[in-house]
This record gives C-alpha cells, structure tokens and sequence, in this order.
C-alpha cells in the first residue's frame, strides 16, 4: 500500500475511462483526491475533498468551458475573479450591475461610450465631476 509523505497510508482505486481516459480515487490522512487523467496521462481535473469542502483545480493547457441552456448561478460570501492577462464580460442582451453598497472602478484610463443613444447619468445628490481640467464637447485630436 502507498504512504504519504507523513507515512499515513493511502488507499487508491483507479477506473479506466472512455478513450483510454482514467479516474483516480485516493483516500488521504487529512481529504480525499479525484483526479482525471486525460490519454496521454496527464492530470486534467483534481477535486481535493477537504473538511472545509471540495477544491477543484483544472490543469492543462486547454480552456475550460461551462456551458448550460439554461441559467448559471455563482452565489458566496465573497467572490472574486482575476485574469492574469485580462477580462472580459459580455451580452448579447442588457448588462445590470448593482450592490447594495458603494461600486468603486479604477483603471489607468476609463472610457465610456454609447454605440447607439445617450449616456445618462443620474445621481439622489450632486454629480460630482473633479479633474485637472474637466472639458466639455472636445474632440480627440
């Protein structure tokens, strides 16, 4: 039987897949791990089963795609998102975004603009506009 690196033996049970796909169950001292191993044998998806829950962890170097019909739901206490190299979010229909507290942006530069129709801006107080020089009706030039 296999050991950890703490001498805590592990017990696995392995499944060949489909397309000469296979799935690992090892049972560990402190969680469980799944893992899915692509033909070439290669770890493509690993489930950590903690006592705080699962951790999924994807590798390789394809994307990952969710894809439903119908609607997908992430709900937490906190989430948060980073892409190393950039973000992008997208509709074919409108866009809301909405807090129940303060919405904070920053960026280098932040353009905003309308293909078709007016920006509208409307404020319970005073809209606040402050800038080393705040122009009106200027063309980039």
């Amino acid at each position: 039987m296999e050991k950890n690196s703490t001498g805590f033996p592990v017990r696995m049970k392995s499944v060949e897949l489909t397309g000469r796909q296979q799935l690992v169950l090892r049972h560990e001292q402190s969680q469980d791990v799944l893992q899915f191993f692509n033909a070439k044998g290669a770890v493509v998806l690993t489930v950590h089963v903690t006592e705080n829950g699962p951790v999924l962890r994807f590798d390789g170097d394809g994307a990952l795609t969710i894809q439903t019909t119908g609607a997908l739901s992430i709900e937490a206490e906190h989430l948060s998102l980073h892409g190393r190299s950039g973000v992008s979010v997208t509709s074919d229909g409108d866009m809301h975004l909405r807090t129940s507290g303060d919405l904070h942006t920053h960026g280098r530069i932040q353009n905003i603009s309308a293909s078709l129709g007016n920006v509208n801006v409307k404020a319970n107080d005073d809209v606040r506009l402050d800038g080393e020089r705040v122009l009106v009706n200027c063309v980039d030039t």
